[in-house]
């Protein structure tokens, strides 16, 4: 169990969580919260006033070594294997890596605010986590090395949801976008539904771009909008690619879906020494109506 010197209101700990593994709970008036120093993870979070709106596989391996399954993990410096499709881990290495928690304060709304930090090979990150009747999310990354980083960043939402085959997904009609299979330059018409593996990356205005995810079996839909961030990812494994993944259970596919704000492909940023980027990411839940 790792110590800190952070001083912590009463509506937070730093406990140990699955695995002994380090992470910061928060029970605050506006909202609950579990986040984990390894990959910086959020694994949890439910408004005050409604239920669960993260995904977390119950089969999600809490080693201090694996990435955490479900959650919102970090995907940066790179974006799956990259933008040339050459680099190890997946998802770069800052979801994987030990985090320090640098501050926890309460906000005059009844929420927290969580600051964790990381230095490592020349990058130095900050991650400010907001709790509350909202969730509000910033990474930002500087290069401390001496000559220019290449740099993709995502957010890698997972949404709770009742059943992704009947969910909806709004803010990306007529959107190009990106598959493996298909190329770039797709688009389709009206609003995006899960039928099996999707696997989208959309081009959206890098300011304030909202998706709306509209779940009928929870009765909710729930907000995402993006801040800095040109890129929107949408995913599901479906059935098929879900037997595959040893730390997601065989019927969790349809419950759940990811959808992430990003700077990725052919969006990466060139940080020149000392440059700083940063993007975000909102949600909100209402009740569907």
């Amino acid at each position: 169990m790792a110590h800190t010197t952070v001083s912590l209101p009463r509506t937070a700990a730093l406990t140990a969580g699955r695995g002994g593994q380090p992470r910061l709970l928060i029970d605050a008036p506006a909202g609950y919260a579990e986040i984990y120093l390894h990959g910086a993870h959020l694994a949890s979070w439910r408004p005050r006033r409604g239920g669960e709106v993260l995904f977390l596989s119950r089969d999600a391996v809490f080693d201090g070594f694996h990435p955490i399954r479900g959650g919102v993990p970090l995907c940066a410096p790179w974006f799956a294997t990259g933008p040339h499709e050459d680099k190890q881990p997946k998802h770069g290495t800052v979801r994987v890596a030990r985090w320090r928690l640098r501050s926890v304060t309460s906000r005059c709304d009844g929420g927290v605010n969580a600051l964790l930090g990381l230095e490592a090979d020349g990058l130095s990150w900050l991650y400010e986590v907001g709790v509350g009747e909202e969730l509000a999310l910033s990474l930002s990354v500087r290069n401390l090395d001496g000559v220019p980083r290449t740099v993709e960043m995502a957010l890698h939402t997972y949404l709770s949801v009742g059943d992704v085959t009947a969910v909806t997904i709004d803010g990306l009609e007529e959107r190009a976008f990106w598959t493996r299979a298909e190329g770039a330059g797709q688009r389709l018409p009206g609003a995006v539904v899960l039928r099996g593996l999707t696997d989208r990356v959309y081009d959206v205005p890098a300011t304030d771009h909202t998706i709306t995810v509209n779940d009928p079996a929870k009765g909710r839909r729930v907000r995402v909008t993006g801040q800095g961030t040109p890129n929107a990812v949408v995913w599901n494994p479906g059935s098929e690619d879900a037997r595959a993944m040893a730390d997601l259970a065989d019927d969790e596919w349809p419950t759940f879906v990811c959808v992430e704000n990003a700077v990725v492909r052919d969006n990466e940023v060139v940080l020149a020494p000392g440059q700083t980027l940063s993007v975000g990411t909102r949600v909100i839940v209402e009740p569907l109506v």
